[in-house]
């Protein structure tokens, strides 16, 4: 089917040349479509060898009394992180007046290859745009424009399209690239630019196209950097890929391509307890992972796992890593990509090669036994300690701030999120306050929404609060307003760009909202949410867990931990002014505007359940029924870490029969 296709387009395309550019795994198509017969003047390139800072010139095209555009552009990608790379190598490609995308595979969790356009106005000459399915689930995505296109921006389009409407936070650190795996640093970036060896930097009105420019060492060494305006940072290439690089100093991790976290993530995981357990190990020369059947996945030379190697192992239990006596940063940037992706992953002790790893995702690997794997609940804990570790440590966001700090740049601040808190029970500040105070890894504020009572009545427990050092804005709001309202005040009254809602008697634990980060980088949705996992049934004294898939989009997440960007909250209106069921009329809201929710792990939260007082009114029946395991007593997953004191009353002792409560 996809060579077919391939012909057609061929075939049907009219007298300038064609450019066929192939990328990633494409198994038995490879080698048929590399038998294809092209003109004189058409191209075939393997994008995957072909480095930045070689634009390609196309015989025929871009010249004196030439056209500007190739007549064809043909991609095909084994997968959608091996697209993203091709999207920066394409920004050296010559515009073309029909591009045809094939994706062998996509995984059932992502979308198919509908583009979504840049802007109104820059596809007003779209002439003509197909989008078709092949079997096992490839797409294809044809699109005409007489007057020629940019194949990156294209390219991205289509890629964005598959994710959802958000394209995630962005680096702030426009980048140059030299090297033949340079595209590996930098996925998807249409701003990306081709540098040559020793520079400079082009100049686009007065201004480096580029703040800092990565050049990778393909063995052969590396001249002097010409450029006096525009710093450099070197690394070598993947070792396995380049036998003869040179060997870099300073910090391992630092030397390894990060992973393309916008599709190499716990997007798509499964409970699995009952699946066979994988190795990683070498055979033939190769770093794979292996099951009793034989090879499941062998990560390229350059250690890249993608969103379909992902998928041939979410039915395994786990992978135990059985570590080689030599490695290099390709190696290690294949288990990076493992752990990113939620792979339960034990072990022994890391060898010293391993050092890129980082020292959390090391000290992980060997921290836990086979047998928790067999363990729902200590399986998915191990999972997500693993992956908030490696998307921590190996994101591409990540790595380019480090490179940015390396050469001497000013970073731009985190996102702030702004923590709203409405509530109308003075008795719970303290304890709600306390749990929002323990947040690590994000930067925040605190919005106090006080309905129907004054601050006096809780001014030591927010003199405790802003003893943090957190800011922190306390709203008084009238009694009489409804919840809705009271809300949209306080929303009003933050000045994060990211709105996270907070309820006064439930627990978090304190790495809350940067899971929720995380997932809403990760996932480009414009909510994200937990899964209703874990909850304290105060009257029966009983913890109830209810195993919910999660790491899937879905508007059915829990109300009290929605986060959102604030204009997806003024694209819908704000909250709705009732009383009560202002979470569900929101979601029910932003799916009308035609928002992406995501619902990522909820093991970092308890919803607790008293006798009333609550505005979602369900009987206990509803939590004790599907359930997958309860337990006597107060009994929240490890990843809540206890529960801290209440601010403002250091007397206090919370008690319950079955558990305890850790205060600290």
């Amino acid at each position: 089917m996809i060579t077919s296709a391939v012909r057609q387009a061929l075939r049907t395309r009219g007298e300038e040349p064609a450019v066929l550019c192939l990328t990633g795994d494409l198994g038995p198509d490879r080698a048929e479509l590399a038998a294809l017969r092209l003109r004189a003047a058409d191209l075939r390139i393997d994008l995957d060898a072909h480095g930045m800072g070689r634009p390609v010139e196309v015989p025929g095209v871009g010249g004196e009394d030439e056209p500007a555009a190739t007549g064809l552009t043909v991609v095909v990608a084994g997968g959608l992180t091996d697209l993203r790379r091709a999207v920066t190598v394409s920004t050296q490609l010559p515009p073309t007046a029909h591009l045809l995308v094939v994706v062998r595979h996509v995984p059932a969790h992502l979308g198919p290859l509908v583009p979504a356009p840049p802007t109104i106005d820059e596809w007003n000459d779209l002439h003509e745009m197909r989008v078709r399915r092949f079997e096992n689930r490839g797409w294809a995505c044809e699109l005409c424009f007489p007057g020629g296109v940019s194949v990156a921006e294209a390219l991205s389009a289509v890629v964005h399209g598959s994710r959802g409407r958000r394209r995630g936070p962005g680096i702030g650190i426009l980048g140059g690239l030299h090297g033949t795996d340079a595209a590996l640093w930098r996925p998807g970036d249409v701003a990306a630019r081709g540098v040559g060896a020793s520079g400079p930097v082009a100049i686009d009105r007065v201004t480096p196209v580029s703040d800092v420019v990565l050049r990778l060492d393909d063995g052969e060494g590396l001249p002097f950097w010409e450029d006096v305006e525009v710093p450099v940072v070197d690394r070598p290439a993947p070792v396995a890929a380049v036998p003869g690089a040179r060997v870099y100093a300073g910090d391992p991790v630092a030397r390894v391509a990060p992973v393309d976290d916008r599709f190499v993530n716990p997007s798509g995981f499964t409970k699995k307890t009952k699946g066979p357990l994988g190795r990683f190990a070498e055979a033939d020369g190769r770093l794979g992972v292996h099951d009793d059947t034989g090879v499941l996945v062998r990560p390229a030379l350059d250690g890249t796992v993608t969103e379909n190697d992902l998928e041939r192992l979410r039915h395994l239990r786990g992978v135990r890593v059985e570590w080689p006596d030599r490695g290099d940063a390709s190696a290690v940037r294949a288990l990076a990509s493992l752990a990113a992706g939620g792979v339960p992953l034990v072990g022994g002790p890391a060898p010293a090669w391993a050092a890129g790893l980082g020292a959390d995702l090391i000290d992980l690997i060997p921290s836990v036994g086979e047998e928790v794997l067999t363990d729902a609940m200590r399986r998915e804990e191990h999972s997500i300690r693993l992956r908030r570790a490696a998307l921590r440590t190996h994101g591409v966001r990540t790595r380019w701030r480090s490179l940015a700090a390396e050469a001497g740049l000013p970073l731009p601040p985190e996102t702030r999120v702004s923590v709203v808190l409405c509530t109308r029970r003075p008795e719970l500040v303290g304890f709600a306050l306390a749990q929002i105070a323990r947040q690590r890894h994000v930067r925040f504020e605190a919005v106090l929404a006080l309905h129907g009572f004054p601050a006096s009545l809780v001014t030591a427990e927010i003199a405790r609060f802003r003893a943090c050092g957190i800011p922190l804005v306390v709203h008084e709001a009238d009694r009489d307003l409804v919840f809705g309202a009271v809300m949209n005040e306080a929303v009003d009254r933050a000045s994060g760009t990211v709105i996270a809602k907070w309820d006064d008697d439930d627990w978090y634990g304190p790495e809350h909202l940067a899971d929720l980060m995380l997932a809403r980088s990760y996932s480009g949705a414009d909510v994200v949410g937990i899964s209703q996992n874990f909850t304290y049934l105060e009257e029966l004294d009983l913890t109830v867990w209810r195993g919910y898939r999660s790491e899937v989009p879905s508007p059915a997440i829990v109300g009290s931990t929605i986060l959102a960007d604030r204009v997806v909250l003024e694209d819908v209106g704000g909250f709705r002014p009732r009383p009560r069921a202002i979470d569900s009329q929101f979601l029910l809201a932003v799916n009308r505007a035609g928002c992406r929710v995501y619902r990522t792990h909820g093991f970092g939260y308890l919803l607790r359940r008293a006798g009333g007082g609550h505005t979602w009114n369900v009987d206990l029946g509803y939590f004790l029924r599907n359930h997958t395991e309860q337990w006597i007593g107060w009994r929240p997953s490890a990843l809540l870490e206890g529960a801290p004191a209440p601010f403002g009353d250091d007397r206090h002792t919370e008690q319950h029969t079955g558990g305890h409560v850790e205060h600290f």
